[in-house]
């Protein structure tokens, strides 16, 4: 199955940084990744960077589709929208994600960033729920749950964040809690792809990674509560991992059974540390 390794830039790196990272990013997937139909790459920057990016990656595919009309021996004017859309949106290799977005589609909110618009500018994955959002921001589950539903609404895949802190798990109490920030936050409407991130809040930047036993029995755990009580909400549903993932631990955590992805927060800003995360999957 197709890994889906999101990087979570959060509020960090602006356009120097932009340039330097894609540049290096195309380096690895040219000599690494491009004939790996086994993982898929998502960026998730500060929202100022999402249009500069993704005018980035639409340059590189008319490249692309330049090479690709010369070695059919082709115009580039004979190809038809459907072709392009082909060679320059679908095949590329990174996709854009955003880190949060507004719970109305317009309106009064300053500040928010609407889920339509985010898809104006060729996001596919918006992250909602994010501990830090729900911390710092005070979100609730509903909040998160209209989140995501504008997501969907949009063409988009949610990515909502759950995970426990330490004084709940040291309670015994992560499995009741983890089970209702699931419920609750889930799109009130069926979405085509859901991914649930599970981050436990004392593993996020700590440097403390979950024991291997420990992620196994959560993801799985929401696994089955998906299956048992909110299937309706979902064609596909995925279960990716976040919480001090480096290029250390990442094909450890991959290889346990039920974990589809990884979100990656400070080492996807470093491109040589995120490329070794990317090319030693499998």
């Amino acid at each position: 199955m197709k890994k889906i390794i999101i990087a979570n830039w959060k509020m960090n790196n602006g356009f120097d940084e932009v340039d330097e990272w894609i540049e290096a990013f195309y380096k690895v997937y040219s000599s690494n990744l491009k004939d790996d139909k086994n993982v898929e790459v998502v960026l998730c920057p500060p929202f100022i960077l999402l249009d500069y990016i993704d005018s980035e990656i639409i340059e590189d595919g008319f490249h692309f589709l330049e090479y690709i009309a010369d070695k059919q021996g082709r115009n580039v004017d004979d190809f038809g929208p459907e072709e392009i859309a082909k060679y320059v949106y679908e095949s590329r290799p990174l996709r854009l994600g955003a880190q949060d977005c507004g719970f109305e589609e317009s309106g009064q909110f300053t500040g928010d960033v609407s889920a339509v618009l985010l898809r104006e500018v060729n996001c596919e994955y918006v992250i909602v729920g994010h501990s830090e959002r729900r911390k710092y921001h005070y979100e609730t589950n509903e909040i998160v749950a209209k989140k995501a539903t504008f997501v969907a609404n949009n063409s988009m895949t949610p990515v909502i964040c759950v995970g426990e802190s330490k004084e709940i798990r040291d309670q015994k109490l992560h499995f009741d809690f983890v089970k209702e920030q699931l419920i609750k936050s889930i799109p009130l409407i069926r979405s085509k792809r859901i991914i649930v991130a599970y981050e436990p809040i004392w593993a996020i930047g700590t440097g403390e990674t979950a024991q291997v036993s420990q992620i196994e029995e959560m993801v799985n755990f929401i696994r089955k509560i998906y299956e048992s009580e909110i299937p309706q909400f979902a064609e596909e549903f995925f279960v990716i991992y976040g919480g001090s993932v480096n290029s250390t631990n990442s094909t450890e955590i991959l290889n346990i059974k039920g974990v589809d992805g990884l979100l990656v927060g400070k080492a996807s800003l470093d491109i040589e540390e995120f490329a070794k995360i990317l090319t030693i999957h499998d």
